[in-house]
């Protein structure tokens, strides 16, 4: 009898092994652009998401933000979408710098500027330790990588390596 039943127990584990593992339920990241669109995280499955936060008063942000409108621009025939929430505390510098660039970038379709009050997403965000926050995330929806501070060149190979 205890052979059969450590039969059955080994059985019943590798099974458990090889299950799939549930999937990963989606982001809440959802809201209005700044320039009127709609933007919803979970219905761009299959897309590359960079999501950067980032404000005004940071330096460094406001020197990569270029670097990353050139590179998304770059990949604008892939499924990848470049997301800008702006943390500051006034929705006015937010739309200042987005009126700016869509004069100086005009036609960045998969650019999607926010401020974080008119966007749902996930409460740490809303206060990283160092910007900009970067959130790589993949095509099935789960978060590939995060970064703080400059983004390293391995963020923009990481996405490479998402994309088909």
């Amino acid at each position: 009898m205890k052979p059969l039943l450590l039969l059955f127990t080994l059985l019943l584990a590798s099974a458990s092994l090889g299950a799939a593992p549930p999937p990963a339920s989606p982001l809440p990241f959802s809201g209005a652009t700044l320039d009127g669109r709609r933007f919803d995280l979970a219905a761009r499955r299959g897309r590359v998401v960079m999501v950067v936060l980032w404000r005004s008063t940071c330096p460094v942000c406001i020197d990569k933000l270029p670097e990353l409108r050139i590179n998304a621009r770059g990949w604008k025939d892939a499924p990848f979408d470049l997301v800008l929430v702006n943390l500051d505390a006034s929705p006015a510098d937010a739309e200042r710098y987005d009126r700016a660039r869509r004069i100086l970038a005009p036609g960045e379709a998969s650019v999607f500027s926010f401020w974080q009050g008119q966007a749902q997403m996930p409460g740490p965000w809303r206060s990283p330790d160092r910007l900009p926050h970067t959130v790589i995330i993949d095509r099935q929806g789960a978060v590939a990588a995060q970064f703080e501070g400059r983004i390293p060149a391995e963020a923009w190979n990481q996405v490479a390596d998402l994309l088909p």
